[in-house]
């Protein structure tokens, strides 16, 4: 049997709403530990969780918790200080949660200061130790990724693509505690089936921070090919993101998700410039999420490497808005001249979204 006490940081300042994200967040450690799970214990603020098994990782992934230490329970303060001595050199953070022990929180630091002194520094290994109901809990403390517990904050619709971008912005919509939905958009057969298992891939590594994933895939090829013939080539992408955040909104309503969550950053590529973002963004009356929109490259491939998708993502491979790409995209289109080009062909193109929506893909994540 293992032994966990997880530690909050959002989740203890919430006041009157505390016990609803405490609520999820049990729930989610249900969710996800299952059958190895033993116990869980709210200490206020923070939880003593029992497993079959060293889940350590596991716990690492569950979004929430802050910090997790693996502890040894211990009789006395002798046996803590027996337990101290492996450990070469120590950052002591000491709690007295229960007053039945005759000495202090600082009292009991100072007295294993005196035992280990050549072992304790500040930039030592931390180490947490909490004393409860006459047991002693040391362990080393690991860092987690904190945040809100994942369906917390409601629900959300991802445009996913097979770069770096977007799997990072799920995650930091995930630490924000919206459940996520996963929507990628492919162009098979003119676009390699490589694309639509990148997909599935980076889907299966983000499932392990998300509560239950589903990911759809919806083929616009064909409203692809119908734009290629009838629309300016510079307003490609334009049209294509349009259609996009349709669909997206469609899925919504059906999932009763109240947004929508893209990768995109102010001025990376052409479509992302403030005027073609409003004017994409207009297709859609739900709440649009950026969250990487002030991020440089760097600092997303950063994040990616940490959560786990860059290796996915830095695979070679094309995305269904690199077909028919034009040399010189429009970078300020102007929403009125793009609904007066759509009005004269929304009925083949509304036609065409209806099929591609209605021979939608579905995959669900255990």
């Amino acid at each position: 049997m293992e032994s966990y006490i997880l530690k909050t940081s959002e989740i203890i300042l919430k006041g009157k709403n505390r016990k609803y994200f405490e609520k999820i967040l049990i729930e989610n450690l249900k969710n996800k530990l299952k059958d190895n799970l033993i116990s869980i214990q709210n200490l206020g603020g923070e939880f003593l969780v029992e497993t079959e098994n060293d889940l350590l990782d596991k716990l690492k992934t569950i979004l929430g918790i802050s910090k997790i230490v693996k502890v040894e329970k211990l009789e006395n303060l002798e046996d803590v200080i027996n337990f101290l001595k492996k450990y070469d050199s120590i950052k002591l953070k000491v709690k007295r949660a229960d007053k039945d022990y005759p000495l202090t929180s600082k009292e009991i630091y100072e007295r294993i200061k005196k035992e280990l002194k050549e072992k304790i520094d500040k930039k030592g290994r931390e180490l947490i130790l909490e004393y409860r109901k006459g047991i002693f809990y040391a362990g080393e403390a690991h860092r987690g990724f904190g945040g809100l517990p994942v369906g917390s904050s409601g629900k959300g619709i991802v445009l996913l693509s097979t770069g770096f971008d977007s799997p990072v912005a799920s995650f930091l919509m995930m630490k924000r505690g919206l459940k996520l939905y996963f929507l990628h958009f492919h162009s098979y057969p003119q676009i390699s089936i490589e694309d639509i298992e990148k997909a599935k891939d980076l889907v299966k590594i983000l499932n392990e921070y998300n509560i239950g994933s589903i990911l759809y895939l919806i083929n616009i090829l064909e409203i692809q090919k119908f734009y290629f013939s009838n629309i300016p080539s510079k307003y490609l992408v334009i049209f294509y993101r349009r259609t996009m955040f349709r669909l997206a909104s469609r899925l919504a309503k059906e999932l009763n998700c109240g947004c929508i969550i893209t990768g995109e950053n102010l001025g990376q590529v052409a479509s992302q410039t403030l005027e073609n973002m409003k004017t994409i963004e207009n297709a859609t009356n739900l709440l649009v999420l950026r969250p990487l929109i002030g991020f440089n490259k760097e600092e997303i491939i950063s994040l990616a490497e940490i959560i786990g998708t860059k290796r996915i993502s830095e695979k070679p491979g094309e995305d269904c808005c690199s077909l028919f790409i034009p040399k010189s995209p429009a970078t300020k289109a102007k929403l009125s001249e793009i609904l007066e080009i759509e009005d004269k062909i929304k009925e083949k193109l509304f036609e065409l979204e209806d099929f591609a929506f209605e021979n939608k893909e579905k995959i669900v994540y255990h």
